[in-house]
């Protein structure tokens, strides 16, 4: 599998509930309605990781949230960049700056390797 994993930084003004609260759901049902049906073929792995805090925590995460997009193959992760990239997808785009720091977010391409769990 080929998956794109964001690391996400929620946007200056937002409570990490808040955050999590529009990006759950708002954006991913958006995010279900814009892509077509080719695009949402090529998908075979969407899940949203967000940061808890643990105890008494008071330290602020790097990130709020990593965000993975998984693809069958190099051709599926093409299909959704050629789409997201694209004019069409800009539906998605415009409306990240909603809820996260643009600047903020890294992104990384990885080929999964699945190693096992030791027991």
């Amino acid at each position: 599998m080929i998956k794109i994993i964001a690391m996400i930084k929620r946007r200056p003004g937002l409570t990490r509930d808040e955050f999590r609260e529009y990006y759950e759901h708002r954006h991913a049902p958006l995010f279900h309605r814009a892509i077509p049906a080719e695009v949402a073929d090529a998908i075979v792995h969407y899940a949203q990781n967000h940061a808890v805090t643990l105890g008494r925590g008071t330290t602020e995460t790097a990130y709020d949230c990593v965000t993975e997009i998984g693809f069958g193959d190099r051709a599926g992760l093409a299909i959704w960049n050629r789409w997201y990239l694209g004019d069409e997808g800009r539906v998605l785009r415009d409306d990240e700056e909603n809820f996260m720091d643009k600047g903020k977010r890294l992104v990384l391409v990885t080929e999964v390797r699945d190693i096992g769990v030791v027991r």
